[in-house]
Parts: structure tokens; C-alpha cells; sequence
């Protein structure tokens, strides 16, 4: 059996040690005390977090559009409650470690029960749920209805196809529909739907200050459009269309701004290299750049055409043209 030291012994052990009597021989702990250590723990904590860390890992980005800046809103409601409860936990845990600690001589009380405590935490829970719930479903239509913008032709009318949500459409009916097609392991923007459609790889260029929704499918594997500052994920699912939308600001830079993101499913090897960008450039540039961009691919096909009947010419690859 384990030999227990009398109290007396203790106090001559503390004595030889140079520990105080009191603090030893007493049990006793100060509240304030507490409280005053715990505060000023969480306040060190929270200054010695740099500012950037906090940008990158505490919300979402945002900035890009309506709808991002509303799931940023959202998340900081979530997160100030979040920490409330942890904070309210980590204070209750440390308090009773340190009041109900074991002392020698003292005898711990064994309460089988307490209705007040349990009746407490349980509707406290249940209403927190419920306001959580309540400001989520308040602030739901910022992130999935867009505002009104800026008035443009629309070269992309949707087709029918299934559709795992509902197309978003702003209050006036103005925007733009841009196919998103997601691709091993590269992502293809198509300005419309017909056959000669301009198209871009890589980096989407789009109009500021415009409703653009996003049409978003994929050929081969399970992909995700994820632009962090343009709104939440979505995913590109083989057979499937799924929509989202943005509305960016006039762009600071002349040559228009540029948001950043990547394919957020593990689509296979090259996963980490299928990187997605939009660049926001202001309604005029966009439509110099559509018929720029619609250009250049007619040139680079006739230069192909030209390349190809050279080639059959020489004998160099098969002359595929249907007999007249």
C-alpha cells in the first residue's frame, strides 16, 4: 500500500523547502485572482496572433462580390459566438481544476445531481442553435439571390440540363452566363454556346460591376470551382450543371484585377496544378476583349486549316476530306 505522509510531515518538508506555511496548509483560492489570470491569458493570446494570420485563417476571403462578402459576414456571426462558448467553457474547466483540486486533508464533496445546471445548459444550447439558425436564414439571400447590375447584353442563354440548384436570376433579369468547364487539369471558360463561341483557358475574364453567373460542369471527374473572394464552392460534377454567381467592383487597376483561386476536389495527380483566376476588367475593356479574343481563335483556325491542307499536300498526314 502507498505510504500516505501526515500533514505534519508536509509541513516540515515545506519548511526544509522554504515554502510558504500558508499557501501549503491552506486550500483556498482567490477568485478574482482567477478571473484576472484568465483575462489576461486570452488577451495575450489574441495580440500575439499577427494580423495576417488572422486574415488568412480566421474568415473567408472576401471583397470580390456581394455574395462572398455575406458568407464572410456570416462566419464572423458564427465564429464571435463560437469563441464566446469556448472562452465560457475553457473559464468553467480551469475554474473548477483549480477550486475542487486535490488538498491534503480536504474532503471532496460527491453531488449526485443539479437540475438548475442541467436545465440551464440545455435550454442555453437549444437557444443558441436557434438564434444561430434564425441569422443564418436572415443573411441566406444575400449569399444565394444577386443584386441588380450593370446592364449587358447576354451572349449565354442556359440550356436546359439537370441541375443540382436553381439558376441564379437578379431582381431586373440583367446578367451574363459564363460556362464554366472543368477539365483534367484545366478549366475552360466559354462565352456562350454556340459553335464559334470565343473561349478562354486558365483565367476567366469578365465585365465589373456586372451580374455573372457561372455554369459550371465537367467532362471527366469531380472538379470544384472555388474562387475564395468571388463566393463559396461549387462543384463541377460529370453529367450535372451546377450555377453560382458574382458581382465584382470596378477594377482599381487598369488592366483590370485579378482573384485567384484553385480546384478544391482531389481530381487526381495534377490536383495541385489546376489553378483558376478571374480577371475583372470594366464593361468597355471586356467587350474589346471578347472580340479580340473571338479574332484571334478564328486566325488561329484558318492558320491551322492552312497547316493542315499543307501537310496533306506533302504526303505527311492522311487527307481526311469527305469525297464531293
Amino acid at each position: 500500500m502507498p505510504i500516505r505522509r501526515p500533514i505534519s510531515g508536509t509541513l516540515r518538508h515545506a519548511r526544509s523547502r522554504r515554502y510558504d506555511l500558508a499557501a501549503v496548509s491552506s486550500s483556498s483560492f482567490s477568485k478574482p485572482r482567477v478571473t484576472s489570470f484568465l483575462a489576461l491569458a486570452a488577451g495575450v493570446a489574441l495580440l500575439l496572433a499577427p494580423a495576417s494570420a488572422w486574415a488568412i485563417t480566421a474568415v473567408p476571403q472576401s471583397g470580390g462580390s456581394p455574395n462572398a462578402n455575406a458568407i464572410a459576414d456570416l462566419y464572423k456571426i458564427i465564429m464571435f459566438f463560437g469563441i464566446i462558448v469556448f472562452l465560457g467553457v475553457e473559464v468553467f474547466l480551469i475554474r473548477s481544476i483549480l477550486r475542487y483540486r486535490a488538498s491534503t486533508g480536504a474532503v471532496a464533496s460527491r453531488p449526485t445531481d443539479n437540475s438548475k445546471l442541467e436545465i440551464g445548459w440545455t435550454v442555453g444550447a437549444v437557444g443558441l442553435v436557434a438564434v444561430l439558425a434564425a441569422v443564418t436564414f436572415i443573411n441566406l439571400p444575400d449569399i444565394t439571390t444577386p443584386p441588380n447590375g450593370q446592364p449587358i447584353a447576354e451572349f449565354a442563354q442556359s440550356s436546359a440540363s439537370a441541375s443540382l440548384v436553381s439558376v441564379p436570376n437578379p431582381p431586373d433579369g440583367k446578367k451574363i452566363t459564363i460556362n464554366v468547364t472543368g477539365r483534367q487539369f484545366i478549366w475552360r471558360y466559354t462565352y456562350g454556346n454556340k459553335l464559334d463561341s470565343p473561349f478562354s483557358y486558365t483565367q476567366m475574364v469578365a465585365p465589373a460591376e456586372t451580374v455573372v453567373v457561372l455554369k459550371i460542369q465537367a467532362t471527366d471527374v469531380i472538379h470544384s470551382w472555388w474562387i475564395p473572394a468571388l463566393g463559396g464552392k461549387f462543384d463541377a460534377v460529370p453529367g450535372s450543371t451546377n450555377y453560382t454567381w458574382f458581382k465584382a467592383p470596378a477594377p482599381k487597376d487598369a488592366a483590370g484585377d485579378v482573384y485567384t483561386g484553385q480546384c478544391a476536389e482531389l481530381c487526381g495527380r495534377q490536383h495541385a496544378n489546376m489553378l483558376a483566376s478571374v480577371r475583372i476588367v470594366t464593361p468597355a475593356a471586356f467587350k474589346v476583349w471578347l472580340a479580340a479574343q473571338k479574332t484571334r481563335i478564328a486566325d488561329a483556325n484558318q492558320q491551322s486549316i492552312k497547316t493542315r491542307q499543307k501537310l496533306t499536300r506533302q504526303g505527311q498526314i492522311t487527307d481526311l476530306t469527305p469525297p464531293s
